[in-house]
């Protein structure tokens, strides 16, 4: 995994990606959301507050249950957000006031989706496979195109003709069409505070809540209508599907299909990984502004070499980077008693 130091700077899109040990977000076909009677993974009457079945999330539901969450504790600029067989894509801005949530957003959410996941699956395993890897989008152009990979993802990767066949989470819908993003959670601690199961007045039922993830337009886009966002979004999305189609062509490769999707088991892993390859430092449109990009971010690890000797040395009130994160400090105590 790269070492890289981690910097965050205001109002520049970050496109992050999060890579888990299994195949974890696939569906499971009882969780198949074509399926009449199932609604983001569970029976339709599971969600009525009067019933007494308790709702059981699909893995879509645990995606954008977390996601809602962990913007409620940690705010900033969501943009876009795409799952794969093992992985997700999810893409973030924020203000000046915003660079110190960024850790605690990411920590927040895959938390609740590994948790989350575990439970669905009765497993205890690790979900990540590490940390997740991020880099700036230096211009418009350059979010947009990781915009489009984000959502093409599992067409690029041969596991559907089509970005709206996808079984994997996505905000394609959302963009293209607006869709709205709803998903539901139990407030648990709510129902805990109210007494639990001694309290026979309620049900965690009671406790259902249905949330609203709220996605914000690229930084460029903000002068846009809704209809102008939606049709940038179809044309990017619809040229990147040609060009993956193209590539097959070339490739005489072949698409696997949702059905032979469902058929896999989500505690298997491939046989032979595919390597994700170096971690590029940026993206930009422009070989200049990546130039520019490449000497500030030699200077700043300078900087941070600097203050983080210091800093291990004992000097805790060195200044850091604006934007980048202190290295942890370890105390170790030794008892007096032997």
């Amino acid at each position: 995994m790269d070492g890289r130091i981690r910097v965050v700077e205001a109002h520049l899109v970050y496109s992050a990606t999060q890579r888990c040990n299994d195949r974890l977000f696939l569906f499971r076909p009882d969780h198949d959301p074509a399926h009449p009677l199932l609604h983001l993974g569970c029976p339709l009457e599971a969600l009525d507050p009067e019933s007494p079945i308790i709702p059981v999330p699909s893995t879509l539901n645990l995606i954008g249950a977390s996601a809602v969450r962990a913007l409620e504790l940690s705010p900033l600029n969501l943009h876009w957000l795409a799952g794969n067989l093992n992985h997700i894509h999810d893409g973030v801005s924020v203000t000046a006031e915003q660079i110190g949530n960024v850790a605690p957003f990411f920590r927040d959410f895959l938390s609740g989706v590994a948790r989350g996941t575990n439970r669905l699956l009765e497993r205890t395993n690790h979900v990540f496979g590490g940390r997740y890897r991020m880099e700036p989008c230096l211009d418009l152009p350059s979010a947009e195109q990781q915009l489009a990979y984000a959502l093409v993802n599992p067409v690029k990767d041969r596991q559907v003709e089509r970005v709206s066949e996808s079984p994997f989470f996505s905000t394609y819908r959302h963009f293209a069409f607006g869709d709205p993003l709803e998903f539901w959670d139990i407030d648990w601690a709510g129902y805990w505070a109210a007494g639990g199961p001694r309290n026979k007045r309620h049900t965690p039922k009671t406790y259902l809540r249905w949330r609203r993830l709220e996605l914000a337009p690229l930084p460029g886009w903000e002068s846009l209508t809704v209809h102008q966002r939606q049709t940038r979004v179809r044309c990017l999305v619809h040229d990147a599907e040609e060009e993956a189609a193209e590539r097959r062509r070339s490739e005489g490769r072949i698409v696997v299909g949702v059905p032979r999707l469902y058929e896999i088991n989500p505690f298997d892993r491939p046989k032979t990984p595919s390597d994700s390859g170096p971690q590029p430092l940026c993206h930009a449109s422009d070989p200049d502004g990546r130039r520019d990009y490449k000497s500030r971010w030699m200077e700043l690890q300078a900087e941070y070499r600097k203050a983080s000797i210091d800093y291990r040395a004992g000097y805790h009130e060195r200044e850091f980077p604006q934007g980048t994160y202190r290295p942890p400090i370890v105390k170790i105590y030794t008892s007096s008693r032997l």
